[in-house]
């Protein structure tokens, strides 16, 4: 299973509607069939970014075509729009990753 780690820092104009964008995002996910959660600060490291994104797929060729779709590419535009900077990396976390407790 892979998981897709996106972070956004919002421009400034939009940091102050995160909530409402995080709520947006879920709801547009959702919509295209994409298992997306989708992340506001919870600590002050993690408040250096406004959202994160968190898109699970059962291989990376599998994310690869799923990002590919016109509904998601939407998503992703959408994202750019209102961001100032994003970061993004795949990791492959094994078949059992659901079943792992720290």
């Amino acid at each position: 299973m892979i998981q897709h780690f996106l972070f956004v820092k919002l421009e400034d104009a939009h940091a102050e509607g995160r909530e409402a964008f995080a709520g947006r995002l879920r709801a547009l996910f959702a919509e295209a069939g994409v298992d997306a959660k989708i992340g506001l600060p919870a600590d002050a490291g993690a408040a250096k970014w406004d959202l994160s994104i968190v898109i699970d797929a059962a291989s990376l060729e599998a994310w690869h075509a799923q990002a590919k779709a016109p509904e998601v590419q939407a998503i992703f535009d959408e994202v750019a729009a209102h961001a100032h900077v994003t970061k993004r990396w795949s990791f492959d976390v094994g078949a059992d990753a659901e079943d792992d407790v720290l």
